[in-house]
């Protein structure tokens, strides 16, 4: 049975990409967030689906002794390893400061937030994607870190995007390493899904500037991405996609 685990899964994307992989019965999902107990959302989906194939484990991604411990415990439920993992968590602190207001404190926060956790996320859950059979990655980015499009993106979400470009350009390097082990990383935009918390604070900016952009619900957005994660191959390693398949400039 397929194994995924996703991170940041209390509410928003990260919810919606639980509720997508159990559709499927032959899945075998773990969620994780900070407080499983405290998410309404996942409790309701514990209670649809019980435990065979679902299970919540507390981690908080900023803690190395949390992800540590996490990574024990998922190994205790997949003794073959982990097929895929997704790297869902993520902060977004202001996101209409412009470059003269920023708080310097909340942006080194935010920048820390966004590299910091991948980095523990995939130290600790590399041995189990090794045994893992399908051996593959998704770290959950935004079109707003591609410095090709910043020019069309003025003035939106200007440390948001600094902290993206950071985490595409961890992800580009460590996954030319990462394949030597038969381990497929990418990137992946989930699409502007305006009832997220980040979606709904740039709302305003993408109805003004990006009309042509449709907003996606949760739902959409998570079907495109579990579609793009069981598509991908070996040789699509390192690469930049979004929701429906197609691939984004740096």
């Amino acid at each position: 049975m397929p194994s995924y685990l996703v991170t940041g899964s209390s509410r928003g994307i990260g919810l919606g990409l639980v509720a997508e992989l159990l559709k499927d019965k032959k899945n075998v999902v773990i969620a994780t967030a900070r407080n499983t107990a405290g998410s309404s959302g996942l409790q309701d989906l514990k209670a649809k689906h019980g435990d065979a194939r679902f299970h919540l484990l507390d981690m908080d991604v900023i803690k190395l002794d949390s992800v540590h411990a996490a990574a024990e415990a998922a190994g205790k439920l997949l003794p073959s390893g982990l097929d895929h993992l997704i790297s869902n968590a993520g902060v977004s602190y202001d996101a209409s400061a412009s470059w003269e207001d920023v708080n310097i404190e909340d942006f080194m926060a935010e920048m820390q937030f966004n590299l910091t956790s991948p980095i523990y996320l995939l130290r600790e859950f590399l041995p189990l994607i090794r045994k893992g059979e399908a051996k593959k990655i998704l770290i959950m980015t935004s079109s707003l870190g591609s410095v090709e499009l910043a020019g069309y993106m003025t003035g939106l979400a200007n440390t948001y995007s600094v902290a993206k470009a950071s985490l595409n350009m961890l992800i580009r390097k460590w996954s030319t390493t990462l394949k030597n082990d038969g381990i497929t990383t990418f990137l992946l935009h989930p699409g502007w899904v305006g009832v997220t918390e980040l979606g709904s604070k740039i709302t305003n900016w993408m109805e003004t500037y990006a009309p042509q952009v449709p907003s996606l619900t949760v739902a959409e957005s998570a079907a495109g991405c579990i579609n793009v994660l069981n598509g991908v191959k070996p040789e699509d390693n390192g690469l930049y996609f979004s929701h429906d398949g197609t691939k984004l400039p740096w």
